[in-house]
């Protein structure tokens, strides 16, 4: 028989811990009991359909083994939701992953679990994100315990559809779009997996991931980014046509003697003849934003594919060593504006660093978040929501 994960997380969110959750999300203990109700059938809910398919449970496991969910990494349960440093660090975690758990419902889910529980919306948010670390570590228990492998895991997650018909509110499942959701008559037994040793096991090395930044998500926000696997080839897709919009490559000179090969309407041919053009003074207000930065989805890390961009900003810097910039994070306006500021500044913080690393003096550059602010698009389209999270650079002095 199937380890019923969501009996294990009603066990071990007792009173104590759902009344610590209440005061930091702003709810009385018994509201926040009520969304807890529904936020952990929603969040094992969305795992078991994600990971119904081969491909599907081995995203979940990679996540799960990635993020180190499963590992011994906190002590106590009252102090992982004391609402303090900890806390805070659970959420920023969790909520980096809703979009990935939910895919396009993530505003439709929160939305109802308002409605059945009388929670306002940030503290629905909130609540959710906190789950979310919670259902993958008991996940991530299972698997170590047991060995398991991808299509260990699938049965393992098809055998929690019976205890999730069982405890999910009613129109719940309809909510999450789990109306063919697999039976558990259908699941192979999965190897029995290790006796759960309690809070501790779950928490997903919280102090290694202290600087992690978080992307809180609002109730009523416009959908975020669809299920990761429909989103590879969309991304793809995107990616090509942005490039495309930037023109051919063609050789750039520099000073240096180096030849840059950038595209005829990128950024670095913009910084360049902007520097060159002695009649143009240094603007505060004139920003050039990067077109080939990439970020992990909701996280600060900077993808590998971005280091070709990084590296001919570096070598511009080397090229005209009077030169000086600022560079500036900005996000779409989903979600809480303080933690949208966090991830631009954290983004920006890192956009910087990579270009020390490639040898420029930290002296000659300046990083600063400014969130949701200064948007360049409409937020009320995914297309502008794109557009706003992106990573701008000013010259401030050449």
């Amino acid at each position: 028989m199937s380890t019923n994960i969501l009996e294990l997380l009603k066990s071990e969110f007792g009173d104590q811990i759902v009344g610590q959750l209440g005061k930091f999300v702003g709810e009385d203990a018994a509201k926040t009991k009520s969304a807890l109700g529904s936020i952990f059938p929603a969040v094992v809910g969305a795992l078991i359909n994600k990971g119904s398919t081969s491909q599907g449970a081995s995203e979940i496991l990679d996540r799960i083994n990635r993020g180190g969910f499963g590992e011994d990494a906190l002590k106590a349960p009252e102090n992982a939701f004391a609402g303090g440093y900890t806390t805070t660090n659970l959420l920023n975690i969790g909520t980096n992953l809703l979009g990935w758990i939910f895919g396009d419902r993530v505003a439709k889910v929160t939305d109802w679990i308002c409605g059945a529980s009388g929670v306002g919306k940030n503290a629905t948010s909130s609540l959710l994100g906190l789950a979310v670390p919670a259902v993958l570590g008991l996940l991530g228990k299972q698997v170590k315990g047991a060995s398991l492998n991808a299509t260990g895991l699938l049965h393992l997650l098809a055998g929690q559809s019976g205890f999730f018909k069982d405890a999910a509110p009613a129109g719940l499942a309809g909510v999450l779009g789990l109306a063919d959701l697999p039976g558990a008559a259908k699941a192979v037994p999965p190897p029995a997996p290790a006796a759960y040793p309690g809070w501790k096991s779950f928490i997903p090395l919280i102090l290694l991931l202290a600087i992690q930044p978080f992307m809180y998500r609002a109730c009523g926000a416009p959908p975020v980014k669809p299920a990761v696997e429909k989103a590879a080839v969309k991304v793809a897709d995107e990616a090509s046509k942005a490039i495309g919009k930037l023109g051919e490559f063609l050789a750039v000179k520099l000073p240096s003697g180096l030849e840059l090969k950038v595209p005829a309407l990128g950024v670095e041919k913009k910084l360049i003849a902007f520097i060159e053009d002695t009649g143009k003074p240094v603007d505060k207000k004139l920003w050039f934003s990067f077109d080939r930065l990439e970020f992990e989805t909701g996280s600060a890390t900077l993808k590998p594919s971005s280091m070709e961009q990084l590296k001919n900003i570096a070598e511009i810097l080397k090229a005209y060593p009077k030169v000086a910039l600022k560079i500036g994070g900005y996000t779409d306006n989903v979600g809480n504006p303080a933690a949208n500021l966090t991830l631009s500044q954290k983004r920006a913080e890192n956009t910087m660093q990579e270009i020390v690393k490639l040898g420029i003096e930290a002296k000659r550059l300046e990083a600063e978040g400014y969130g949701d602010k200064y948007p360049v698009a409409d937020n009320t389209t995914e297309e502008g929501r794109q557009k706003n999270r992106r990573i701008d650079l000013r010259v401030t002095k050449k």
